[in-house]
């Protein structure tokens, strides 16, 4: 019925892409679509007067991302686009008091009917939220033309399409959709990949003075850092002119939006993943950063920083592993890598790590976070979860 009625839709309008809905809070929201040439779109928001108007101008590709406001909170509002509308085109805005949240984080996926059974399952799950980490989709060049196409390419897929359509999309790059595998920032081209990025990816924000995509957004008790671990990694040198991964500019933002942050958990996410137990060879993960790895636990404990948990990709192999860190910033870091949404497994990813808590090898899978507060204590579960809705692992942390 979906496919019939967005068909149906494009043969009577400029929309050839979207709408897919960006950042999302109690007043406002993000909506991105893609028109066949530029093009003035008029948003408008059903039972209300309020409309929003955009252009898809040809610097974008003909993309437009166009940002709602002053809408109340906690309410379900339908969308229309120059006057054609779809019953999958809704959300529901946060609540003023949000006390839970859930969502879905995953990396490596493809066009193909795996990641499509992904896609469906977290329909089905009610999610608040999907996390790309990277490689979604595979680019391997930082060719405009190229970069562009994909993303297409990759918005184009039924399932996705639909299920970005009423669920907020947050997300960050990895070396594939960077522009090379296991690449870093002296990659020739990445401009080209960053503005890709900006036109097909409604981030709250993208990254500051024209570098990077990092990026941050809060849902209930729960406040996810997407960090940006390809832009500037080996293209500074940190303090003991050991090279950086991060960069001074996104450290500086990491450090002051960890001590604004009010919320009981927070999430550090990127594609990378957060320690160095991976396939020999394989130089693109923090374990080959250790400066950078001790400079986070530093930040952590000189701000007193409670309830952060770690989430990453990348090396198509779901595995839960905790950091052994009490002795240096009074609690241990668990890390959780989801990979891969698609069907492809790398088992040579799956190196002893001595905090392993679970390790598999699982196609089309996910990780769910599922957030609740209450006067009491907050509880925070983390889900390792396959297409097929089967629970493969979880794990439950409790914050007071």
């Amino acid at each position: 019925m979906f496919i019939l009625t967005i068909a149906s839709m494009l043969l009577s309008s400029t929309i050839t892409h979207g709408p897919m809905l960006g950042d999302l809070t109690d007043t406002s929201v993000k909506i991105w679509v893609q028109t066949s040439e530029p093009a003035e779109l008029r948003f408008g928001i059903a039972g209300t007067d309020l409309f929003f108007e955009a252009e898809s101008s040809q610097h974008t590709n003909s993309t437009a991302i166009v940002q709602f406001e002053g809408l109340e909170p906690n309410k379900t509002y339908s969308y229309d686009i120059n006057g054609e509308a779809n019953d999958a085109w809704m959300f529901t805005t946060r609540p003023e008091k949000d006390n839970t949240a859930r969502i879905a984080f995953g990396s490596c996926a493809n066009e193909k009917e795996g990641s499509s059974k992904v896609w469906n399952r977290m329909d089905e799950s009610n999610i608040d939220a999907l996390v790309l980490l990277g490689d979604t989709p595979y680019i391997d060049t930082t060719d405009l033309a190229i970069q562009r196409m994909r993303y297409q390419e990759f918005s184009a897929v039924p399932t996705f399409a639909k299920l970005v359509s009423h669920t907020p999309l947050y997300a960050t790059w990895d070396d594939h959709d960077f522009g090379r595998n296991d690449t870093d920032g002296n990659l020739a081209g990445k401009e080209n990949s960053r503005q890709a990025f900006s036109e097909y990816r409604p981030n709250p924000s993208v990254g500051e003075n024209n570098q990077g995509i990092y990026t941050k957004f809060s849902i209930g008790p729960v406040e996810v850092f997407l960090l940006d671990a390809r832009w500037f990694a080996r293209t500074e040198v940190s303090d003991n002119k050991i090279p950086t991964l991060l960069g001074k500019q996104q450290w500086a933002w990491l450090e002051a939006s960890l001590k604004q942050s009010t919320a009981p958990f927070k999430i550090l996410a990127c594609g990378m993943i957060f320690n160095g137990a991976t396939r020999i060879g394989k130089t693109d993960h923090w374990g080959d950063y250790p400066t950078e790895y001790f400079r986070l636990l530093s930040i952590i404990k000189r701000n007193n920083i409670e309830g952060v948990t770690l989430v990453s990709g990348d090396i198509h192999w779901s595995r839960v592993i905790e950091h052994d860190t009490e002795s240096k910033i009074g609690y241990d870091l668990v890390e959780f890598i989801t990979s891969p949404i698609h069907e492809r497994l790398i088992e040579a990813a799956n190196a002893k790590h001595s905090g392993d808590l679970f390790s598999v090898g699982e196609i089309n899978s996910f990780l769910l976070l599922e957030a609740i507060a209450s006067d009491e204590q907050t509880t925070l579960t983390m889900t390792i979860t396959n297409a097929d809705g089967q629970k493969l692992f979880s794990k439950t942390m409790l914050k007071d």
